[in-house]
């Protein structure tokens, strides 16, 4: 990602907390989210090509055979549109997802609405640590006109002090996520690309739990990863070795 794209990025960021001030909006008052409509204005200002009609569907962004579907949550509710897009359309696809490399906790008064604390997340979320979400586009992976684009932020996370425990913070309902800049961005969309979930250190033949170990991916995770590395050719699901599937690199 070039410094430039960052910079405008910044750029996009003030001029809505500007124009937030000047109509008298807080965080969470807009029918659309923020954070999903300061990334449309990212990749297309020109708000002519903002939800465009396409077969059944409402496109975020349309612009020269492109479509882009900017995604904050789960992959899920994407699946049949993606499908329809690919299948039915002759269009590029951009899927864009923004991650939390490094998120920021707010925590707020569910009654008084005023903010109780803000923490840094030890966490830095990656690409491979949404990888169980990630199966759902699972059969459209490999396509050549389909791109998945992550984008590594910092944001402020705002949630309620409405769940259960002590303090109130499991199960808590999030309220709204604020980016705060933008650092980098990991793209995938050949075969290739999808080399960085697979571990130099392991062998010709593993197992999905040697395989995990490696990635250092969890259950859920580590077998979405394999549903996705076999289907883009990249390894082979053997037979079974006792209780356990054997799974080999396609050189």
């Amino acid at each position: 990602m070039k410094e430039s794209d960052k910079s405008r990025f910044d750029i996009i960021l003030r001029e809505n907390i500007i124009s937030d001030r000047k109509n008298g909006e807080n965080i969470g008052t807009y029918k659309e989210k923020r954070l999903h409509s300061l990334l449309k204005k990212f990749f297309e200002e020109n708000e002519e090509f903002h939800e465009v009609p396409i077969g059944s569907y409402v496109a975020d962004i349309f612009r020269e055979n492109e479509i882009i579907e900017i995604q904050t949550g789960s992959f899920y509710p994407l699946r049949e549109k993606v499908r329809y897009y690919l299948e039915q359309t002759p269009h590029r696809v951009t899927i864009v997802r923004p991650l939390p490399h490094i998120k920021w906790c707010v925590w707020i008064d569910p009654v008084s609405g005023e903010v109780v604390s803000r923490k840094k997340s030890p966490k830095k979320c990656m690409p491979k640590d949404v990888m169980r979400d990630w199966v759902y586009l699972a059969d459209f992976v490999g396509n050549e006109r389909l791109k998945i684009k992550f984008l590594l932020l910092e944001e402020e996370e705002y949630r309620f002090l409405d769940g259960w425990g002590r303090d109130k913070k499991r199960g808590s309902s999030r309220y709204e996520r604020f980016p705060l800049r933008l650092i980098g961005e990991c793209s995938y969309c050949t075969a290739y690309d999808y080399l960085d979930f697979l571990p130099e250190e392991l062998g010709e033949r593993f197992t999905a739990n040697e395989y995990m170990k490696a990635a250092k991916l969890r259950s859920y995770g580590g077998y979405a990863a394999l549903k996705i590395l076999c289907r883009l050719g990249i390894l082979h699901k053997g037979e079974k070795c006792g209780r356990r599937y054997i799974y080999q690199k396609i050189n």
